[in-house]
């Protein structure tokens, strides 16, 4: 990214590393918390602040476009799940993906704090942006990668984004979760520049 004159700021996701809350329906105001700390730094163009979500991470991605529409210029929603995937047969179904290289159930639980997928069940339908009624919104630009094999995230979370709402770019890679070729990468840094600067490398 800094080789592409993007400077970046990363931070852990609710309920993963060092973040101070676990994921919930409300967690988004961690994001928040943090435009609002780049806002009052000197160095950054607060006209020129975007967001890339990775995974899970892609959730909150998509979800900020929305909630922040007025103050990110870009967000990216690299392989996150937006409604299919909060519903309890993708839950199940997805959980146990060969993709995922660790305990994926334990995982998932550890984000929401919770001990089963059972318990997991009960309160992940209700982190859909459908149901939480943000998709038909107004959001800014937004990029919505994968690959159109995915195990882990439905291809139908990228569609859905596409038919709702502002329009949006959208880019299907084949391959599996993220839909990380070659390409992949060079195309998000080259549609983020393109926001935030205006030109292509």
């Amino acid at each position: 990214m800094h080789r592409a004159r993007l400077t970046t700021c990363a931070i852990d996701m609710p309920g993963v590393g060092e973040s101070p809350i676990k994921a919930s329906t409300t967690a988004e105001s961690l994001f928040s918390a943090v435009i609002d700390y780049l806002e009052r730094q000197p160095e950054v163009d607060v006209k020129r602040i975007a967001m890339v979500g990775r995974s899970f991470g892609g959730y909150w991605a998509a979800k900020m476009a929305f909630v922040e529409a007025q103050r990110l210029r870009a967000s990216v929603v690299w392989g996150g799940g937006v409604h299919y995937f909060f519903q309890e047969e993708w839950l199940r179904e997805s959980t146990y993906a060969e993709s995922y290289l660790m305990d994926h159930d334990i995982a998932r639980c550890m984000v929401f704090g919770v001990a089963t997928i059972d318990e997991l069940a009960k309160v992940f339908p209700a982190m859909s942006l459908k149901t939480q009624g943000w998709l038909d919104k107004s959001s800014c630009p937004m990029l919505v990668v994968n690959g159109k094999e995915d195990l882990q995230t439905p291809i139908d979370d990228l569609y859905i984004l596409l038919e709702s709402g502002s329009p949006k770019s959208a880019r299907v890679f084949p391959g599996g979760h993220m839909g990380q070729t070659p390409e992949t990468l060079p195309t998000i840094i080259n549609w983020l520049k393109a926001e935030l600067h205006g030109v292509n490398s």
